[in-house]
């Protein structure tokens, strides 16, 4: 097990983005991009990996149902049982930030972390007020890449990039969680990533502050939940042969 165990954190430190040819083709195009902070765009396997090695040890999480959420459990580790709480494959979009002030009310001793896509962020953010008006302090990590990505990873698979209202024209989320009251981060440098998660953490349990750390993605896309979403239904019953 252990030796198995060891060849997965390997390759995962060898994976530092996505290979497939739609992936390769947005991650030169943001390359020549700037993001409205500054900075770059990140590849999200990289920001993975350091908010992996950032995560205390009896941190909870939870996560959304985006993109980058669907590979996101590859990076997670846990000591203590209770400490994640993800969507699964239920599409019950906006679930994270919610369900980790939840968490945190029923654990309040125990660091709370959200992650979303800025999609599913979008759905849920006005809980940042919430955390603000009520004393719940938990930290919530968005991926900022500008799209849908689990319905643009379904588009490239299946619809031959064809795509049709995957994109999304956002603004800062820091700003807006500093508008709501909370604290508010961009993160558009790898070497920042652990360090915010961390001073994050810190104000969470110390301070009793909540914050939202935007961290600025390439549009690359990740394998996604489900990879048979949109293939041909196989009909096992005789009445249904002719639905197609």
């Amino acid at each position: 097990m252990k030796q198995e165990q060891d060849a997965w954190e390997k390759e995962l430190d060898e994976w530092t983005h996505e290979k497939d040819a739609f992936s390769l083709d947005m991650i030169e195009h943001n390359a020549n991009e700037t993001p409205f902070s500054g900075g770059e765009y990140l590849h999200p396997r990289q920001v993975l990996r350091e908010l992996e090695k950032a995560m205390p040890e009896d941190v909870m999480v939870s996560t959304d149902i985006g993109n980058i959420n669907s590979i996101a459990n590859s990076y997670l580790r846990f000591e203590k049982p209770r400490s994640f709480f993800a969507a699964m494959s239920f599409g019950n979009c906006g679930y994270a930030f919610p369900t980790i002030i939840g968490a945190k009310m029923a654990a309040p001793d125990r660091p709370a972390i959200s992650y979303a896509g800025d999609g599913a962020w979008g759905m849920s953010l006005v809980e940042t007020m919430t955390c603000v008006r009520h004393n719940i302090p938990v930290t919530a990590v968005v991926f900022h890449n500008r799209q849908w990505g689990a319905e643009k990873k379904n588009q490239v698979d299946f619809y031959n990039r064809r795509f049709v209202a995957g994109e999304l024209d956002n603004q800062s989320f820091a700003e807006i969680a500093r508008a709501m009251g909370a604290e508010g981060v961009t993160v558009d440098r790898l070497e920042d990533v652990g360090p915010t998660l961390k001073a994050a953490i810190d104000k969470q349990m110390n301070e009793g502050k909540t914050t939202v750390i935007e961290i600025m993605c390439t549009q690359e896309l990740g394998d996604p939940f489900r990879r048979d979403a949109l293939s041909t239904p196989v009909r096992f019953l005789e009445k249904y042969q002719d639905y197609v």
